[in-house]
């Protein structure tokens, strides 16, 4: 563990710790609260301190009805707890983790984005679960995939959350202006190409110069719209052992079709390798292109595409298209989340288990996507509710959901993700081929993980 921690933090000592404190009175609730790792554990009739690291999202004005609901019932069924929140954006929470980590200083239970997990894992700094998931006995109400990516030699180190699935956005209004038929999505590459050309092609009548949309700038969501091609065409980062195969067939072939939608088909904007999700969010309500892939959540928060008064009664959703010479008859789609942990050196895990069980709540995970974030519930029983029938477009998330995947439970996701979309930028800008791209990102990925 030591060993670890010295690696992943040793990039990371200037980091001021103020901003990881768990007394952080700019982003706490009740921060007078001190935390309560390394002491000994409350008498049932003392206040019991809580100390939870979460992302900001669900607790921003225009979000946190649903989490206000958690917060009242937490709080009247526990009322010897004080609970001490942090508010972290999910982008910094595994740095500031990694340096609570090297300060001795991490709080009780916290939220992980999923491909975390395994990298905490590895380290023994989190708890297995397994005990309280066998009381709780809820695992079943999770698709397969995603719970399998949260136990590790047979035992349960983390709670999934709140989540998303990406479907391909397109413009009704285009379509019909171009000749083409709206109830009919492109559902191959092959299908993709044609009808992103006659999009294209027919911006003249659309006002709209370009066909698909498409993230390559250095983003986690440049990967995530990428995987479920590579996984249609059977391959992954790595492989079950652990060796990067960033250069196999199928990673190449993928980034071979992204490349020639800018470079030989020019469908999609020529700087797409600067794109991340919010640039390629703002072409689709700029008028700039017709379809684009999206996470399920940028329909209501985020992007708020449903709010966008110019798209109005003219986007449709429909699966990701599946790659030419798929291993499969149905898309892969890529399917992200937080992951809830408790830390081992916590003195209260009955009670942050708690605050995991309402967290994680089916009827919590539909208020987030109803009134909160727009994230999807990750809980089967979920989708019962009459709000996923309510509109086609929120049918198509539920559609997808059986062929989602999580991303590949490795330690070392965060190497093969950043030196694959640097292999993307280089092949989408054209100052490398995706072969050469993805080659170069084979060699530095073994580098770096020492296989």
């Amino acid at each position: 563990m030591k060993k670890w921690l010295g690696i992943s933090l040793a990039s990371m000592m200037a980091i001021g710790m103020a901003g990881c404190s768990n007394g952080n009175t700019n982003n706490t609730a009740n921060s007078t609260v001190a935390p309560n790792n390394g002491s000994s554990a409350p008498s049932s009739q003392a206040k019991q301190a809580l100390t939870i690291w979460d992302w900001t999202d669900p607790y921003a004005d225009q979000y946190k009805k649903p989490m206000d609901i958690v917060l009242a019932k937490y709080k009247q069924e526990n009322p010897n707890v004080e609970l001490n929140i942090e508010k972290i954006t999910n982008d910094d929470m595994r740095t500031k983790l990694l340096a609570a980590a090297s300060a001795d200083n991490l709080p009780d239970v916290a939220y992980l984005d999923g491909q975390s997990l395994a990298e905490f894992q590895k380290s023994g700094l989190i708890t297995p679960l397994d005990e309280f998931v066998q009381k709780w006995g809820q695992k079943n109400d999770f698709p397969k995939a995603v719970w399998d990516s949260v136990v590790f030699d047979g035992k349960t180190y983390g709670i999934p959350g709140d989540g998303d699935v990406r479907t391909l956005l397109y413009r009704k209004d285009a379509f019909e202006k171009a000749g083409l038929d709206p109830n009919k999505p492109p559902k191959t590459w092959s299908e993709l190409i044609d009808v992103a050309q006659k999009l294209t092609a027919a911006k003249d009548k659309t006002g709209i110069p370009y066909g698909f949309g498409m993230n390559g700038g250095n983003s986690e969501h440049t990967s995530m719209r990428s995987l479920p091609y590579i996984w249609d065409l059977g391959g992954d980062f790595v492989t079950t052992d652990g060796q990067p195969t960033l250069n196999s067939e199928p990673v190449v072939k993928t980034l071979q079709f992204m490349t020639d939608l800018v470079q030989k088909y020019k469908v999609s904007p020529p700087d797409s390798y600067l794109r991340t999700k919010k640039e390629v969010a703002q072409a689709v309500i700029g008028n700039e292109t017709a379809m684009a892939i999206v996470g399920s959540w940028e329909w209501r928060s985020d992007a708020n595409f449903l709010n966008a008064a110019n798209l109005k009664d003219n986007l449709l959703s429909a699966p990701i298209p599946l790659a030419d010479g798929a291993k499969v008859t149905e898309p892969y789609t890529a399917v992200g989340y937080g992951t809830w942990v408790i830390f081992n050196k916590s003195k209260v895990k009955d009670t942050g288990w708690k605050w995991i069980e309402m967290v994680t709540s089916p009827e919590h995970e539909v208020n987030i996507f109803k009134d909160g974030t727009g994230n999807m519930p990750l809980r089967v029983s979920a989708y019962k509710d009459p709000i996923f029938s309510s509109s086609p477009i929120f049918k198509t998330f539920i559609d997808v959901v059986p062929n989602a995947r999580p991303r590949p439970k490795t330690s070392s996701y965060e190497v093969l993700s950043q030196t694959y979309r640097t292999a993307v930028q280089e092949a989408l800008s054209g100052k490398k081929s995706p072969q050469q791209a993805l080659d170069d990102a084979q060699k530095a990925a073994q580098s770096k993980i020492g296989k």
